[in-house]
């Protein structure tokens, strides 16, 4: 990816004023590409590209035949051929470097996003680990608090002794699901379905 500059610094960049950028926008000559904090930027090597390739180099300004949308070769027929044919294979060089890196960002956001999705019954299975996980944990700490439980009267006394039992359970468990319980669960349910079938 080339240097990324605003409108405006491209323009100071080519020596024009900022309403010809504008104009170059509307015709769709900007090459635009995404900085690091996500801004729409203009890429200022592949824009120049573009630009030198379609541009009449006397006036600065895409030749009536590009404006009215037909075909780019019938715009250059102007100079002598080689000027012709250069700027041909300069405009399908640069549109071949257009698409190529709009499929690379293509599969490059393709490949983000998969890494982000997690089969259902993948995540099926995690979650009903998880689940038993903090039921045995929950039991296990209120069993430890059993006899203590039972001899308080007091209704706040019994409630910060099982607020402190689920907090000693949730502690743990996030402290054995950073550690990696939760996929040695997971192995653990693989080998038993092995074993059973």
């Amino acid at each position: 990816m080339g240097e990324l500059l605003t409108q405006a610094d491209f323009a100071k960049r080519r020596g024009v004023g900022k309403s010809a950028v504008s104009n170059w926008k509307k015709a769709g000559l900007l090459v635009f590409a995404e900085d690091a904090d996500g801004r729409t930027m203009v890429d200022a090597a592949r824009t120049e590209a573009r630009l030198n390739a379609r541009l009449d180099p006397t006036r600065g300004r895409p030749t009536a035949a590009m404006q009215d949308g037909s075909s780019p070769s019938l715009a250059l027929d102007d100079g002598p051929a080689e000027a012709v044919a250069s700027q041909e294979r300069n405009l399908a060089r640069v549109r071949a470097e257009v698409a190529e890196e709009d499929l690379v960002d293509k599969r490059m956001k393709n490949a983000a996003r998969a890494r982000e999705l997690v089969p259902a019954m993948e995540a099926e299975r995690r979650v009903a680990a998880l689940g038993q996980m903090v039921r045995e944990r929950i039991q296990s700490e209120l069993r430890s608090k059993a006899e203590r439980l039972a001899a308080e009267r007091e209704p706040r006394a019994v409630m910060a002794l099982i607020d402190e039992a689920l907090d000693r359970a949730f502690n743990a468990l996030s402290k054995a699901v950073a550690g990696g319980a939760l996929d040695e669960a997971e192995d653990e349910d693989e080998e038993v379905t092995a074993e059973a079938a």
